[in-house]
């Protein structure tokens, strides 16, 4: 589905999510945070590949498989009935074949159909900095990660050297993807293949961007696209990197999902904030060679023709994201502790209270989308979730038809924990591959692409549209590390909700690209989850048995 799709990645695919800031507000430097997020992604690599990353298990029950007990004996099983083991103690270990694609990966565009390429050979790294590209080696002749303070030198390199690139490749990236495989055509022509080859093996992609913006909101629309000149949109993963040193994982989703970038995103976040392998204390040195010899500038070919495509990319790029609008909330009057108390699934509430957000504003109830991780299975992608039900139609019409006060709080509970109920088993049923959304593609798929047969009558019904046409288009990011994330909307009438719930907290980010519609959805949002915690604050009731 992925490679197939012609369209721009920017907007249609690529999403973002937000590092927090580094406890230590003087680790927020650009070329600072940017040394140690290498060295902690080398790391994470190398333990990847040398299968000593742990692996990703999902525990029934914690407190028998959480365990150091479990772990020594999961080592001493073998490979062949190590499941069965794990079983045992009710613990499912999760597929990680995507995780390799993290590194060394890109998607190369080609006529008709994409190609994903990984070269594990390759140990460079790729930088952008001012439209410009740069490459320098992360692992010595021994295969040792550089030493800090020889990393920290490669990127002071680069932000001290370098006028703004002329033309920069970046914004081809972004383009529809046949027209960027006839250029990429044409620049391969010019004699760039090897400088090509050069960006799609590098172990993955840091943009030094300029601008110094702090706001949520600001920096969701600079990591979600940002400057064209300093982005390669193709690259498995980026990480993003401004001025004040507020970072962004942007990631093409072809290759994989969030399981893997968020593993990957929240080891690398741990490990920098608990090793500092570079401070303030640590001087950029380099005594191998002249440092030129190692941070290489990557020089490209053009004519005309080359230019005039980069020309209208860019032009094509500032016309599709200024359409864009983003906005980005965050309430602390309640977070997952306390809706728990009223045996509330956390993630139900917030979908519970995306529904009723919307039916306050647009008195209708429409499709809606949220994925659920089908990694219990091997090769697993994902699989959808269908929050909006006849459980939450009920609520929203209760509290948008009567008065809320004590003496209806409770039937209100009432109410959000039958929401809570369906959606749990909504969650489970998509986890555990119960779902219909992938079986009815695949259904399409098999008829139209492999037998060539007419389109089923189904397909085209006013059912199967409607509810393909996903106006609320959502993914949840409940992690402390995670400052914000979201996505452009999937339909040009919906809206992008990347949502969080932490202990005490939660927020979103929504896009959407009618900037009025955007203000009226997101002001009904608040309101909700303020209504929600008044009515659980003043009801006795607690959690159920």
């Amino acid at each position: 589905m992925y490679l197939t799709a012609r369209e721009s990645i920017v907007l249609n695919y690529n999403p973002f999510i937000t590092f927090a800031a580094d406890p230590n507000p003087q680790q927020m430097n650009q070329a600072i945070r940017a040394s140690n997020f290498l060295i902690s992604a080398a790391r994470f690599m190398n333990s990847l590949r040398v299968c000593k990353l742990k692996p990703e298990i999902f525990h029934l029950n914690p407190e028998k498989s959480d365990t150091a007990v479990f772990e020594r004996l999961m080592r001493l099983l073998p490979e062949s009935v190590s499941f069965y083991g794990a079983y045992a103690f009710n613990a499912y270990p999760l597929d990680m074949s995507q995780y390799f694609r993290l590194f060394n990966s890109t998607r190369i565009p080609r006529q008709n159909k994409d190609e994903l390429m990984t070269d594990t050979s390759k140990n460079h790294m790729l930088v952008l900095h001012k439209g410009n590209f740069y490459t320098f080696p992360v692992f010595d002749e021994q295969n040792n990660i550089y030493k800090p303070e020889e990393i920290y030198a490669f990127f002071t390199q680069i932000l001290s050297s370098g006028e703004r690139a002329e033309f920069s490749l970046g914004a081809l990236t972004a383009e529809e993807r046949n027209s960027w495989a006839s250029v990429r055509d044409h620049l391969e022509k010019l004699g760039n293949k090897e400088t090509l080859n050069q960006i799609d093996t590098a172990l993955f992609c840091i943009a030094l961007d300029d601008c110094e913006v702090t706001d949520p909101t600001e920096m969701s629309h600079e990591f979600l696209y940002g400057d064209p000149t300093n982005r390669w949109f193709d690259k498995s993963n980026t990480i993003i990197i401004n001025k004040n040193g507020h970072a962004a994982v942007n990631f093409e989703h072809s290759w994989g999902d969030g399981v893997a970038v968020l593993r990957f995103f929240n080891e690398v976040f741990d490990d920098t904030v608990k090793k500092e392998f570079v401070n303030t204390k640590t001087r950029p040195s380099f005594s191998r060679g002249t440092i030129e010899n190692y941070v290489k500038k990557l020089e490209f070919n053009l004519d005309e023709k080359a230019k005039s495509s980069i020309r209208k990319a860019e032009e094509n790029y500032r016309i599709a994201t200024s359409r864009l609008n983003i906005k980005n909330f965050e309430q602390d009057s309640f977070g997952r502790k306390f809706a728990k108390n009223f045996g509330l699934s956390p993630d139900s509430i917030m979908q519970s209270g995306i529904q009723v957000a919307f039916y306050k504003v647009f008195k209708k109830f429409v499709a809606t989308y949220e994925s659920a991780s089908t990694s219990a299975f091997k090769y697993g992608r994902t699989e959808t979730i269908r929050p909006a039900s006849m459980a939450t139609k009920r609520l929203a019409e209760y509290m948008f038809n009567k008065k809320i006060d004590e003496s209806n709080s409770a039937e209100v509970i009432s109410l959000m924990q039958e929401c809570s109920k369906y959606h749990n088993k909504l969650v489970k049923e998509g986890a555990m591959g119960q779902g219909f959304d992938r079986h009815l593609f695949a259904l399409k798929y098999h008829a139209t692409n492999r037998k060539k047969q007419p389109l089923p009558e189904f397909f085209s019904s006013h059912g199967y549209k409607f509810i393909n046409h996903n106006i609320l288009s959502t993914s949840t990011l409940a992690y402390p590390n995670i400052l914000n994330g979201g996505f452009a909307p999937v339909v040009p009438d919906g809206f992008g909700i990347g949502y969080r719930i932490l202990e005490k907290n939660l927020g979103a980010c929504v896009s959407s690209y009618s900037l009025s519609e955007l203000n009226e959805f997101v002001h009904a949002l608040e309101n909700t989850y303020d209504q929600f915690y008044d009515i659980m604050k003043k009801t006795p009731i607690k959690k159920k048995n």
